[in-house]
């Protein structure tokens, strides 16, 4: 059974292979990956950052993404990296699947964007 998760992760990246995760750390606890099962790309949701909330009214605050006249960027072609990874929290446990998701940062600067966020889990 999966669970949906979208929280922030702490992620050690592989020495030598940038962008790949060796161990993260979730609810203080860290987690060492067994293995790779899984690596891709997908869109970002443009349509519920920064600049949608600003066409609809839903923020008024000014950013260093904000354009002369009232305009804000939107970042389309911005890509998520994937990560599925079998983990476990120690040598002797058993390890669980995880999606694990990392965010460039946004060229909107929304203070949410970028970093690592652990989304789903089987085990």
């Amino acid at each position: 059974m999966a669970r949906q998760y979208d929280e922030d992760i702490d992620v050690r990246e592989t020495p030598g292979l940038p962008g790949t995760p060796e161990a993260f750390l979730w609810r203080g606890r860290l987690y060492l990956v067994r293995g790779v099962l899984g690596h891709w790309r997908e869109r970002r949701a443009w349509w519920t950052g920064r600049a949608a909330r600003v066409l609809h009214g839903q923020d008024t605050s000014s950013g260093p993404a904000d354009l002369p006249g009232g305009g804000v960027r939107v970042a389309l072609g911005e890509e998520d990296e994937m990560w599925r990874v079998a983990a476990s929290p120690g040598r002797a446990a058993g390890h669980g699947i995880y999606d694990l998701c990392r965010s460039p940062a946004s060229a909107e600067s929304d203070p949410t964007s970028g970093g690592w966020r652990l989304l789903r889990v089987a085990d």
